[in-house]
Order: structure tokens, then sequence, then C-alpha cells
């Protein structure tokens, strides 16, 4: 019982936490936090079931006087507990199933015309970005500005070793690799501006690979 306590309590206090979080910045951020809460929820009850369960088989099966000696027939199959226990966690998994491949259609659905492509560009210390709106392309190092609202794909590759980009505050992170561009997108909800860091360690200057991404009222 002494385990299960501070488990679900520290349980509690991440699910409040999470729940009165500072309103979302990108559609892709909302749907990724809102599946985590739908996995964390049966997580949380599993989690303290299993506790309380093991505390109880440790309590009520010790070795004590009086009971050294186990029952002559004891129970080994339980029919309708066998099924519990295989149905109950094949619905949870679908459940969640359903509910990642709705989050998947908002992170992962690339738009089809966005508003600003992007080509990331990762070297060793720094980003460069090639940013494409209406037909025009701007060059820019350390910095790129978009507008609230719009739809911004980027084209992420590396020109040496593995990075990652991390913008922090979006909740969004993929692989910078050399010979490969991963694709991913976002859109803005409020104006400021936001960090960009690298989240693979690719040498000595890995901590001073920041960008800033400055999103503007439109």
């Amino acid at each position: 019982m002494g385990f299960s306590i501070p488990i679900a309590g520290v349980s509690v206090l991440a699910l409040a936490a999470l729940t009165a979080a500072a309103p979302y910045q990108t559609p892709g951020e909302e749907a990724t936090d809102r599946l985590f809460l739908i996995v964390l929820v049966p997580a949380i009850v599993i989690g303290v079931l299993v506790q309380l369960l093991l505390v109880v088989a440790i309590v009520r099966f010790r070795k004590r006087k009086g009971h050294a000696t186990p029952p002559a027939n004891p129970k080994v199959h339980d029919a309708k507990l066998e099924a519990a226990w295989t149905v109950a966690p094949a619905v949870i998994l679908a459940i969640v199933g359903l509910f990642t491949f709705q989050a998947l259609q908002v992170t992962d659905a690339i738009p089809d015309d966005p508003d600003v492509v992007v080509r990331v560009v990762a070297h060793q210390w720094a980003w460069n970005f090639e940013v494409t709106e209406n037909n025009t392309t701007r060059m820019s190092t350390g910095e790129f500005t978009v507008k609230v609202g719009q739809t911004v794909v980027l084209h992420v590759e590396s020109a040496d070793v593995a990075h990652s980009i991390w913008i922090v505050d979006f909740g969004l992170k993929v692989d910078a690799l050399p010979g490969r561009r991963n694709v991913v997108w976002f859109q803005a909800l409020d104006p400021g501006d936001y960090v960009i860091r690298c989240a693979e360690f690719c040498g000595v200057g890995h901590s001073a690979m920041v960008a800033t991404i400055h999103v503007v009222a439109a």
C-alpha cells in the first residue's frame, strides 16, 4: 500500500499539471498532448491496481505462524479471470490505437498546399533556412519569420552529421540526417519568438546550435 499511494499521487499531480497547461501553440502539440493524456489515464489505473494486488498477495500469502503449509488443492485456473485479463487489455489497446490514428491524422498529414515551405539544413553548428512563400525564396541563418495561422512545411536535412531539430514550444522534434529529408509541419496559433534547438549530440558546439522562429501577427 505504501508504494501505490505515492505512485497514484505523482500521477494525479502530473495529470493536473498537463490539464492546467498553457494554451497550445500548434494543432500538432494539442493532438499529441491529448493522446498522452488518453494513454496516461489507463496507465495510472493499471499501475495502481497492479501495486495493490502485489501488496495484497505479499501480505495475505506471506509465510507466518500457522500458515507455513500451502493449501492441499490450490486453485490454478479461472476461466473468467483469464478471459477478463485478455479482453480488457485488447479493448484498451484498440481504443488507444484509434486515438493514435486520429492524432497522426493531425501531426503526420502534411498539407498539400502549405502557405510556406522551409528547407532546413543543419550544420555543425547552425541552422540554415530557405524560406519559400508566394513563389519568393529568401535565405537566412539562425532565424526565419512566418505569420500566425500560416501552414508551414519543413523539409529537414543535414549537411554533415546527425542532428535533430526541436521546436521546444511546439512539441515538435524530428531528425536531421545526411542524405535523407524528413518532412513535418506546424501552424503557429500565437505570435512570439520560438526557440529551435538541436536535440541530437553533434559535437563540441552542440549546445550553441540555437535558432529562432519569429511568428508575427497576420
